[in-house]
C-alpha cells in the first residue's frame, strides 16, 4: 500500500509539510483539539478538548467531514488502536504497542490493512511528544516535536508540530499522531497526573 493513501488522498502533498497541534486555543474549533497548517488555518479537528479515545472518536477535516474513526480495543493483550475509514466499517489500520514497555522510550507498531507484515513503527518519548514514525525500518516519514515559542506562550501553551514528508497521507499521519495523544494522557493518567488542567510541563 502506496503511503500517499492510507486514509485518503485527499490530503498529500508533493511538498514537505508542517503541521502544528493546536490545544487549548480559543481561536480554533472551540478549544477542542485541532490540527493546523501553516497559515493557522484548521485542517483535521476533534469535538473534544482532551482526547482519550475510550469511545468511537472521529476525526473531521476542517469542513467537518469525517476523515477517520478511532476506538481503542479493549481487552487485548497489547494495547491496540483500530482506525476505520471516514464513519465506515471498512478498517484501513491498527496501531499497538510492540513491547508494552511503562518507560517513556517506547515503539509501537502500525499494522496497514492487507500488509503481509507491519513496517512502519512509530518511536521516541511519547510523554515529552518527540518521536518519529518511520517506515521500513529507515525512512522517516514524520517527525513530532514539541513547539516552544513566545506565540504559543501567550496564546495557549500545549502546542507540537508535526513535520511530514512529501507524498505521504497527512490524515493518516494526523490519526497517529491523535492516538499517540491519547496514549499521553493515558501515561499521565496512570502516574497521577491525569486530572491536571496544564499538561504543558513535560
Amino acid at each position: 500500500m502506496e503511503l500517499s493513501h492510507v486514509v485518503s488522498d485527499a490530503y498529500t502533498s508533493p511538498e514537505e509539510s508542517k503541521l502544528k497541534v493546536a490545544k487549548k486555543l480559543m481561536d480554533f474549533n472551540n478549544g477542542n483539539f485541532c490540527f493546523t497548517n501553516s497559515d493557522g488555518d484548521a485542517i483535521f479537528k476533534l469535538e473534544e478538548k482532551k482526547v482519550w479515545l475510550k469511545e468511537l472518536t472521529i476525526l473531521r477535516d476542517a469542513r467537518d467531514c469525517p476523515v477517520a474513526s478511532i476506538q481503542k480495543k479493549g481487552l487485548s493483550f497489547h494495547d491496540r488502536y483500530q482506525v476505520y475509514e471516514g464513519e465506515t466499517s471498512k478498517e484501513v489500520f491498527s496501531l499497538r504497542d510492540k513491547f508494552m514497555s511503562d518507560g517513556k522510550e517506547e515503539t509501537y507498531v502500525v499494522e496497514l490493512e492487507g500488509a503481509p507484515e507491519p513496517n512502519i513503527e512509530v518511536k521516541g518519548d511519547f510523554v515529552r511528544r518527540n518521536y518519529s514514525i518511520i517506515h521500513n525500518n529507515q525512512f522517516v516519514i514524520a517527525d513530532v516535536a514539541k513547539a516552544s515559542s513566545i506565540t504559543s506562550f501567550f496564546t495557549g501553551k500545549n502546542q507540537y508540530a508535526v513535520t511530514i514528508r512529501p507524498n505521504v497521507d497527512q490524515a493518516f499521519i494526523a490519526t497517529i499522531v491523535t492516538i499517540m495523544e491519547a496514549i499521553h494522557n493515558e501515561m499521565k493518567e496512570e502516574n497521577g497526573d491525569g486530572d491536571k488542567s496544564s499538561d504543558d510541563e513535560e
